[in-house]
């Protein structure tokens, strides 16, 4: 099972996932996202980092912009929630995550969308307003790369884990106490739980 950390805002989140062996680091290029990160700040986090792949994430953006940050940074995978159609997506030329809110959802709708974009998409990166004890096991099912969204902690991970086997796990990364300094005792405590689930 892989992990994706995201919304890294700071050298300190990429450091640590390199050395922790996480598989995927993210970017939010959202403005209107708290954790927006200039592209600048993060090209010079993406250089400071080896071994370990690049997420540029998106929300609302258009096609241009989100390829200009995409080239600017040399990014391995996109992640998008935006409603793109097959055509739109076929013009980005690196792999694609796509955010699906699956609250808004019922379950033939799901597979819909799911039929729709499965040869267009890496992964699907499934999130909800429910609590996952409401999250039908349907939507981790389908033989498809499933990254689960919602938030985890020590508490429910080996439940997500056990009863849904997604293909990754979306971590977000916390704020740092102060510039170069974190506690990494949470996330370390998630990885380790994840490690004996594998």
């Amino acid at each position: 099972m892989k992990i994706k950390l995201s919304n890294i805002t700071n050298l300190s989140d990429a450091r640590f996932a390199a050395a922790a062996g996480i598989d995927y680091i993210g970017f939010c290029f959202d403005k209107t996202n708290s954790n927006y990160i200039q592209p600048f700040k993060a090209k010079e986090i993406i250089d400071w980092t080896s071994g370990i792949k690049v997420v540029a994430e998106f929300t609302n953006q258009n096609l241009e912009e989100i390829n200009t940050i995409c080239k600017l940074l040399q990014v391995d995978l996109l992640e998008i929630e935006n409603d793109f159609t097959v055509d739109e997506l076929a013009q980005f030329e690196i792999p694609i995550i796509k955010k699906i809110n699956i609250s808004s959802l019922d379950e033939v709708a799901f597979i819909n969308e799911i039929e729709l974009y499965k040869n267009s998409v890496y992964a699907f990166q499934l999130y909800s307003n429910q609590t996952s004890e409401n999250i039908s096991e349907i939507y981790f099912g389908l033989e498809n790369k499933m990254i689960w969204g919602n938030d985890v902690n020590a508490n429910n991970i080996k439940n997500i884990v056990d009863e849904y086997r997604p293909y990754a796990i979306n971590i977000s990364s916390d704020v740092e106490e102060k510039i170069g300094l974190k506690n990494f005792d949470e996330l370390n405590e998630l990885l380790e739980i994840v490690s004996s689930q594998n």
